[in-house]
This record gives structure tokens, sequence and C-alpha cells, in this order.
């Protein structure tokens, strides 16, 4: 098993401090053992976020760190002209000496989409062009500059729908998969088995499956500790929620960890959950996140030492499906 950290780059200070902070997030989860170090892409300061343009900010990540590979978590490709994105993407690559995991998603938030002047319902459709466009563009000999021999091979694209997975297994994609919030729960009973016919498929083609499972996990002293600096973000999601009929009237944010939405606690505690959860053994990469919360970085610094010790450093005691 792989372990990674996907930074929203989400907070309340100044855009230039939290981009800076995620740079140096990147080496200390480096320092720490992680294998893998994801950015998400937020637009006009979508869920909080800062950074609108990951590839950007992981060139910068690129010349402060030697190992641990870089991903996008995801790039809202749907929005993106194709040439432009393989260029970028392929200059990080170049800045990185090969360590970029090239993360693709469909996009979700209407708003981001009016204000692109672009079709929020055609974004599906954009997606998968893109998608194609993007495999064609990435192998040597397309004219590329510069080449990335090999990012074509580390293309990977969120989704949690069927046809998304079937769409990862017919063009031999990874595929980074997360959670859908109920009142009860975390569907994963439905994930586990879309992973499931995923991995078949490509096990049938003689393909090497690439799964990215991505959790909220927040490692403290105790489980109250995590909670409380957890606490602010989830309320604010959940009332969010509640407005937008996901969750019923007096759901809270003691219900959402109640119901298994996030992974609080001690280093242990948390490995325990992870050894649980039924999408893991699927798994070839585990992703850490903190949504839908924004814990201070001293907070976030601490849970990724207290996972390193407790869970990458077992590491054996995880699926290793991945060399």
């Amino acid at each position: 098993m792989q372990f990674g950290f996907i930074s929203h780059a989400v907070g309340s200070g100044s855009s230039a401090d939290i981009l800076r902070e995620t740079v140096e997030l990147a080496e200390y989860a480096e320092e720490l053992g992680f294998d893998s170090f994801w950015v998400a892409q937020h637009h006009f300061g979508a869920q909080h976020g800062h950074c609108p343009s990951p590839l950007v900010l992981l060139g910068a990540v690129a010349q402060r760190t030697t190992r641990i590979r870089l991903g996008t978590a995801v790039v809202i490709a749907s929005l993106e002209d194709p040439i432009r994105l393989a260029e970028d993407a392929a200059t990080v690559d170049a800045l990185s000496g090969g360590r970029l995991e090239l993360g693709l998603g469909a996009g979700a938030d209407e708003t981001t989409f009016r204000r692109f002047g672009a079709d929020h319902d055609a974004r599906h459709q954009r997606f998968a062009e893109t998608v194609h466009r993007m495999r064609e563009l990435l192998p040597p000999g397309s004219g590329l500059v510069p080449e990335a021999p090999g990012l074509a091979d580390r293309l990977w694209i969120g989704t949690a729908s069927e046809s998304g997975f079937a769409l990862a297994a017919e063009l031999d994609l990874g595929v980074l998969t997360g959670r859908t919030s109920t009142p009860q729960g975390p569907r994963d009973e439905i994930a586990a088995g879309r992973v499931a016919a995923y991995r078949a498929a490509q096990q049938r083609c003689g393909r090497a499956p690439r799964v990215g499972v991505s959790r909220s996990v927040l490692c403290a002293d105790s489980a109250s500790a995590a909670f409380e600096s957890m606490a602010s973000g989830i309320e604010r999601w959940v009332t969010g929620s509640v407005a937008a009929g996901r969750f019923p009237t007096g759901f809270t944010a003691q219900d959402y960890v109640r119901t298994g939405h996030t992974y609080l606690g001690t280093g242990a505690e948390v490995a325990e959950l992870i050894a649980a959860d039924p999408v893991v053994p699927g798994a070839t990469d585990f992703l850490c996140n903190v949504q839908p919360a924004s814990p201070d970085l001293p907070a976030v610094r601490a849970s990724l030492k207290y996972f390193a010790e407790a869970v990458i450093a077992d590491r054996n005691g995880f699926p290793r499906h991945r060399s």
C-alpha cells in the first residue's frame, strides 16, 4: 500500500501564506515517508480553497522535494484546453524528474462553470473528450514540448460513478475515488463493488489496476482532540448540507463523525479504522485529506507525523497491490 496526502490549500489566511505553507507541508510529508502529495483545484475560492492552478503549485513543490510523487486530485479537465493542460503537466513532470501523477475530473460546481462561460450540463462529455485528447498528446512523438515519457501511464480520473470506473478500465487509467455522504453514513459497499469490477477488468487485460482511495483523516493525541480541530469545519459543512437537503434537520457534526464520514483519533485508532474500511483492500494508494474542515497548520503537521508513525511505519499490515 502506498500512502499520500491531498491538500485543498484551504484556510482563512492570505493566499500567499497558504500556498507557501502547502509547499512546506509537501516537504514535511516527504520527510515523514509519505509516497505522494496531491493538490486539489478550486476556482474563485470555492470551498475556501486558494489554489486554482495546482500544476503551478506543484512546479514549486518539485523544486523543494526529491522523491515524493506529486499529484493533482483533481484538475477540472472539462474547463481546460487539452493542449495547454498537456504542456503544463509535461513541464511539471520534467521539473520533477518524472514524478507527476495527473488526476483529472469532470467538476461539479455549477457556479464555477457559469463564471467560465461553460455548459455545466455538458461537463461529462467535455471531460471524456479532454481525457481522450490527453492520451494522444502525452506519449512521445506527439510533438509536445517538453516530452513527458511515461506520463500517459500516470493518468488518473476522479470518479465515484459506474460509468467513470468503466471509462477508467476501458482506457487503462487510474481511479481516484472518495465517498458519498448520506445521513446513514458513506455508501462504501457501492464503492467497493465498483473498485472490484474495475480491478477485475484491468486484470483480464493484463493491466495493473491503480486505485486511490481518499478519506478524511486527522490524527491527534485523542479522538476528542482531533474532533476539536475539525469541529468548526465539519459544522459548517453539515449546516450547508442540511440547507441543501442532503442531511435532515438536526443532523450534527457529531452525527457526521459517528456515521463514519471521517476518521479521527490517535494514530493507532485511525489505523484500525482504515483496516476496517471495505474499499481499502482494493486500493493501491490510501490518500488522506482533512476535508470538509480546515484545521490549523500545526494540527495538520501533527496529524501527518502521527499517521506516519502508526500507519506508514506498519505499511506491511495493509494490502500491497503496488510495488
